[in-house]
C-alpha cells in the first residue's frame, strides 16, 4: 500500500507550514522525518493522517485521504501524537482499548473479548500491565508515553505515524521501543506490509529505527534518501544550521 504526496501545501490559518512537498512512501519502509523545531514535521504527520486540510494531493493507493471516511483512514493509519496533545481522564486500560475501536467498531463500553485480549497484549508488550487501573493524570511522562504507544499498536493498522515516540522514555525503554518497531516493521497487518513514519529528535534512535530519512527545513524537503547519508555532517548542518556531529561527539566524551 503506497502513500503518495504531490505538491502538498498545508498550515494553520493563512500561514503555510508545508510548501510544495513531494513524497512517495512505499510499503514496508521505515521513514524518519527530521528537522528543527517549526520545520513542519508534526504538520506533515497530521496531513498524511487526514487530520488537517491541505492543498495538493495525499493519496493512499490512489485515493485522496481527504475524501475518505474518518473511520476508513483510522483502519489504515494510527497516529501517535506528542503527549502534550492528550487531556482526557480515562484509565490506562480504557485508553488502550480505545485503540481497538477503529478496527472493531466496538468502543470501550461494548468491547468484544478479542479486543480486550488484544489491548491487554499491547499493554504487556509496552510494560504497562500493572498500570491498567491508573488514570492518565496519575502517570509519569514516561508511563504516559508507553500508554500512547500501546494504544497506537492496539489500533492494528499497516501505517504507524509516530510523533516523538521516545519522549520521556529512559534509555532502557528507548532501546526496547526500537526493537519493537523493527519487529513490527518486518511483518504485515492483514496482507499489507507494515510501514513506519516517525519524527525523532534523538538521531541515534532514528538510525536504529529507520532506514530512510526525509529532512525538512522551512516547510520543504531538503534531503530524502538513505538515513546513513542523511546523518552525514554536511547534511545535518544544512538541516539544523548547527554542527550536530561535533555536539554529539563532545556530549559522549563528557
Amino acid at each position: 500500500m503506497e502513500l503518495t504526496v504531490k505538491n502538498l501545501r498545508a498550515g494553520y490559518g493563512k500561514n503555510d507550514v508545508l510548501k510544495g512537498i513531494d513524497l512517495v512512501i512505499r510499503p514496508g519502509e521505515k521513514v524518519f522525518i527530521g528537522g528543527s523545531n517549526g520545520s513542519g514535521k508534526t504538520t506533515l504527520l497530521r496531513v498524511l493522517a487526514g487530520i488537517i486540510p491541505h492543498e495538493g494531493e495525499v493519496l493512499i493507493n490512489g485515493t485522496e485521504v481527504s475524501s475518505m471516511k474518518r473511520k476508513d483512514v483510522a483502519r489504515l493509519i494510527a497516529l501517535m501524537p506528542q503527549t502534550s496533545d492528550l487531556y482526557f481522564p480515562y484509565t490506562v486500560s480504557e485508553t488502550v482499548l480505545l485503540g481497538t475501536y477503529a478496527s472493531s467498531g466496538s468502543g470501550i463500553f461494548g468491547s468484544k473479548a478479542a479486543d480486550m485480549e488484544y489491548a491487554a497484549k499491547c499493554m504487556e508488550d509496552c510494560g504497562i500491565s500493572g498500570l491498567s487501573d491508573r488514570h492518565l493524570d496519575e502517570l509519569s511522562g514516561g508511563q504516559l508515553q508507553r500508554v500512547l504507544l500501546a494504544r497506537t499498536f492496539a489500533q492494528r493498522t499497516p501505517f504507524l505515524f509516530l510523533d516523538e515516540p521516545g519522549n520521556n522514555l529512559d534509555i532502557k525503554y528507548r532501546a526496547e521501543l526500537c526493537d519493537k518497531l523493527n519487529k513490527w516493521c518486518s511483518g504485515k497487518t492483514g496482507d499489507i506490509d507494515n510501514t513506519l513514519v516517525a519524527v525523532f529528535h534523538d538521531l541515534e534512535q532514528a538510525k536504529r529505527c529507520c532506514t530512510r530519512a526525509v529532512m525538512l527545513k522551512d516547510g520543504k524537503v531538503i534531503f530524502d534518501g538513505d538515513i546513513i547519508d542523511g546523518m552525514r555532517r554536511e547534511n545535518l548542518l544544512k538541516v539544523y544550521d548547527f554542527d550536530v556531529v561535533s555536539y554529539i561527539d563532545n556530549t559522549l566524551s563528557l
